[in-house]
């Protein structure tokens, strides 16, 4: 029997638990959050409930992401009406999140269809034929710098609010719409806490965007990650080999909704999160499951992993992208073996 097949059984929804889960986060995410608004201690201290909220946020897109897969609670329906109310919360636009999350389910792990992730990475081959500009252009973009502190708020502030396939996924009922409840939800803090409110909100959702953008990026960013092209990359090895499990312990899978179970979820996303851990619990103990665990170390050194390399086929370094040379070294290099390609390519376009 398939590791798919293994799984129907925890593809039952639970209207009762999704209410309980829904409720409890919103809850956490509304105290934090008047916390920070209304903080009477310290200045430098308004950092924690902050940091409470922009946690409750990122709990709160993962429910949102449950909704994507309408695996959340029944009927179908009520998975967009919740996803919609959310979008303002988890600066996200529901459907063009979704067609854009499933573009990402359909093509993970596939060589030729990366620009449905949310991260780009190039292959050793494709850095060494970039030019010298293009090189360090990349290199910034694979900074932890970038990937962290600067590219999240991007995202999420302001190209969220027209994100891709906007048109696809339907401007007027979506996108509009939640710049709209966005809008409305901004004007209510406003009045509420004044203008010392919103840069509180903005700490805290700058918190959020920051650990919900490591997420994603760490579970798809491993030393043994698998990348492949199809027809030889099958669905079961993408999902199973081009994700990881997030090994941080209890909390950081409750706080989380379960989403450190990556593996699992991308075999099928229809198994709610409030049953991913035990569906992961019930197949790994039967055997059918051997995930690849990330720890908090082996996280930190995922930023080391920047090149995908076709002949290891694994993750590498920039070094050694070219080995034995430093980073001017080996620009330079690079820069030569361009020059000689090109003169190559000259004189057999003056031979013909």
């Amino acid at each position: 029997m398939s590791v798919l097949k293994e799984t129907l059984p925890f593809r039952t929804i639970d209207n009762r638990r999704a209410a309980g889960e829904l409720a409890l986060t919103l809850c956490a995410y509304a105290t934090a959050l008047l916390l920070a608004l209304f903080w009477r201690g310290p200045g430098w201290m308004v950092g924690l409930p902050a940091a409470c909220a922009g946690i409750a946020a990122v709990r709160l897109y993962m429910l949102q992401h449950d909704c994507m897969h309408r695996s959340f609670c029944q009927p179908r329906w009520l998975n967009d009406v919740i996803g919609v109310a959310l979008s303002p919360l988890t600066l996200t636009p529901f459907y063009a999140g979704r067609y854009n999350h499933g573009q990402h389910h359909s093509h993970v792990g596939d060589l030729d269809q990366r620009d449905t992730f949310e991260i780009n990475v190039l292959t050793v081959a494709e850095y060494r034929a970039r030019g010298p500009w293009a090189r360090l252009a990349y290199r910034l973009y694979r900074s932890p710098v970038v990937l962290v502190a600067i590219g999240p708020i991007l995202v999420f502030g302001l190209i969220n609010r027209c994100p891709r396939n906007t048109f696809k996924a339907g401007l007027w009922r979506d996108v509009l719409l939640h710049n709209a409840l966005l809008g409305g939800y901004l004007a209510a803090i406003y009045l509420l806490a004044g203008s010392a409110g919103l840069w509180t909100l903005l700490l805290a959702n700058y918190i959020g965007v920051s650990l919900g953008a490591v997420i994603p990026y760490v579970e798809h960013n491993f030393e043994t990650v698998e990348w492949g092209r199809k027809p030889e990359l099958s669905f079961e090895d993408a999902a199973l080999k081009g994700s990881a499990v997030l090994d941080f312990g209890a909390l950081f899978h409750f706080v989380t909704a379960n989403i450190g179970y990556h593996d699992l979820h991308h075999l099928n996303p229809q198994v709610p999160s409030y049953h991913l851990k035990a569906c992961h619990e019930a197949l790994e103990a039967r055997g059918h499951l051997n995930s690849r665990k990330v720890g908090w170390r082996a996280a930190l050194q995922s930023f080391r992993w920047k090149l995908w390399d076709e002949e290891a086929q694994r993750m590498v370094t920039f070094a050694a992208a070219h080995p034995r040379m430093s980073w001017p070294q080996a620009e330079l290099g690079f820069a030569q073996e361009n020059y000689l390609a090109q003169l190559g390519s000259h004189r057999k376009g003056q031979n013909n």
